[in-house]
């Protein structure tokens, strides 16, 4: 597209975390020491929105789930406001994955709910408006008899009464019906642990790490090892394929990439956009067509192990780095947008701001679920801001 078709947005800060008035530095001060970085306020490590708009979620280094629902005049006040967690639970043990209930709405709190995967316990049923555990859903090794902890964890869209959690070599499918009950389906990734044979009919092998359903019913799970699998049915059936995300690199300095943190599916679900941890590009697979690598996005800046969260808007991808940008491309891989600046803080908020990107124009986009300008959950450390 030519420059001219496109509008410049300015990014306006509407609801914070932290004080709004306050004075954001310019730099992100790195700290000394390990004991430095654990004072004050403990950092968000994720936040989703809710499928009907009004609620974030997150979860912080000191193992908490905290919602936050959004105030009605948010867009009207004349100010940043200020956002307080609606409802907070404490977990004993590190979270390492959540999901929204594809069905969340505060106007029904009987689906108001998220999944929540804690290390060594059972996946716990949530809600915003109870601070107890609504159904907890346990996930147990057949031969150790040990909790396991999935690190994937996803509704189905098709079926809200499914939970797909995704661990070592498996994925396993869950009815939230029914409350203390372990798994209704196993769905081994490999034929067995000492499988040696992987991709194609050996499947995938390693920890479960990300899950995406597409709009035609495919399942696609990606793993730590660096592998994607796909199953079909609703991710109920068999696998139709699997491929290997690792690129040939000539040096040890040239691997980019280190274990799958999310799959996203376009919304016609023919492209499949992967994102690695430690990685500066973003993979693109033309899964309904040629079955190959379409592009590969580089330069989104997140050379770390933290999950660093991409979002399919359009024909666009849009990425976070640890520069505090968020940086967009044509799917395709072309032509990147320039770089937009969204948070200069010091790792600490997350903000809520208005439209925040340069869009073609007559383009509307509904990264919230509800508005058509774009206002994205920005998880910066010690502090929300919502854009």
């Amino acid at each position: 597209m030519e420059q001219s078709q496109y509008r410049q947005y300015r990014p306006h800060l509407v609801a914070s975390t932290s004080n709004p008035d306050a004075a954001i530095p310019i730099a992100c001060p790195q700290s000394s020491s390990r004991n430095e970085s654990s004072s004050g306020p403990p950092f968000f490590k994720n936040a989703q929105w809710s499928p009907d708009g009004t609620t974030i979620l997150t979860s912080t280094a000191d193992k908490a789930l905290n919602t936050f629902i959004l105030p009605q005049d948010l867009l009207s006040s004349p100010t940043p406001q200020h956002l307080s967690p609606y409802t907070t639970h404490q977990s004993p043990e590190p979270v390492y994955a959540t999901a929204f209930h594809p069905a969340f709405s505060l106007e029904n709190s009987a689906s108001a709910l998220y999944a929540a995967s804690l290390r060594a316990l059972p996946i716990r049923l949530l809600s915003p408006f109870s601070p107890s555990i609504i159904a907890s859903y346990p996930l147990v090794s057949i031969t150790t008899e040990e909790y396991i902890a999935p690190h994937s964890l996803l509704f189905s869209p098709y079926d809200p009464n499914t939970l797909f959690a995704g661990s070592l070599n498996l994925i396993a499918t869950f009815d939230i019906n029914r409350n203390g009950e372990g798994p209704v389906a196993r769905m081994p990734t490999i034929p067995s642990k000492r499988s040696k044979v992987v991709g194609g009919v050996g499947g995938i092998k390693g920890i479960v790490s990300a899950l995406g359903m597409s709009s035609e019913g495919i399942l696609a799970a990606g793993t730590f090892s660096r592998w994607i699998g796909l199953y079909d049915g609703q991710g109920r059936g068999g696998s139709v394929g699997a491929f290997e995300v690792r690129e040939e690199a000539v040096t040890v300095k040239e691997v980019d990439g280190n274990g799958v943190t999310q799959v996203a599916w376009s919304n016609d679900g023919r492209y499949l956009c992967v994102a690695e941890r430690c990685s500066d590009q973003l993979g693109v697979w033309d899964i309904r067509g040629t079955g190959k690598k379409l592009a590969s996005l580089r330069g989104r800046n997140s050379a770390t192990n933290q999950r660093m969260s991409v979002e399919l808007v359009g024909n666009e991808v849009w990425a976070g780095g640890v520069d505090g940008m968020m940086r967009s491309r044509q799917r395709h891989g072309i032509t990147p947008d320039p770089s937009l600046q969204l948070v200069q803080d010091n790792g600490t908020s997350v903000r809520l701001l208005t439209t925040m990107a340069r869009l073609p124009q007559k383009k509307a986009i509904l990264r919230h679920p509800l508005i058509h300008t774009t206002r994205l959950p920005i998880a910066r450390g010690r502090d929300l801001t919502t854009a």
